[in-house]
């Protein structure tokens, strides 16, 4: 079981996408895993048609034997040891931004809570950055007790940030064609509509649906 991942996300130079996603899959990724307390790798972005006027986002996800394994080397002292092509294909994403995620809780396709977050291997999932302004019990209660009944059978993994701008981190995964409900719906009952009044959401969008990259 992986109980972290190394979460980043980013949009890429129009012109250099295919070149950086053969790159990712066939270089980036094998030497990550190859790293001690590496244990799985996921790669998704945007469909077309939510993509901004900037392009696709994508995210990158690296699940670890706990969150250790991404602070010792960091990811600022990896950075100084790159070479002259990992440095170039990293120069070519735009807006990139990066978190370290502690594994709270999961409920996999069922009502079991597990302790421990299952690899995110679905085709797609939805994403959800977000800070709860201080209302964190509050915010923790609703998405146990409002939001995951209303997932009809769809998993969910929740995380926390030891790392980066957004406290809280929900990874959606939807069976195959199932559409995700709203996320903190403004509109919602009453006690949904409290929860949207005070979370924000780094990214700009409560619920980003994504789509993994094969390689």
């Amino acid at each position: 079981m992986s109980s972290a991942i190394w979460l980043i996300t980013y949009q890429l130079q129009h012109d250099r996408e295919g070149d950086y996603v053969a790159w990712f899959h066939d270089i980036h990724m094998p030497e990550k895993l190859a790293r001690p307390g590496y244990t799985w790798a996921a790669h998704y972005r945007t469909p077309s048609a939510e993509e901004s006027d900037t392009g696709a986002r994508y995210v990158a996800l690296f699940g670890g034997e706990s969150s250790a394994v991404f602070y010792n080397p960091s990811p600022a002292q990896l950075a100084l040891t790159q070479p002259p092509e990992t440095r170039d294909m990293m120069g070519c994403r735009i807006g990139s931004c990066s978190l370290i995620l502690s594994g709270e809780w999961a409920i996999n396709g069922s009502d079991v809570i597990e302790s421990d977050c299952s690899p995110v291997e679905s085709n797609s999932i939805g994403l959800t950055l977000c800070d709860a302004g201080g209302n964190d019990m509050d915010f923790s209660a609703w998405l146990l007790q409002e939001h995951v009944p209303s997932l009809n059978s769809c998993g969910i993994s929740k995380f926390l940030t030891s790392s980066g701008d957004a406290r809280h981190t929900i990874i959606h995964t939807p069976e195959a064609d199932a559409a995700l409900p709203p996320f903190a719906d403004p509109t919602g009952e009453e006690w949904e509509a409290r929860v949207a009044d005070y979370i924000t959401y780094p990214l700009g969008n409560p619920l980003i649906e994504m789509d993994r990259i094969s390689p």
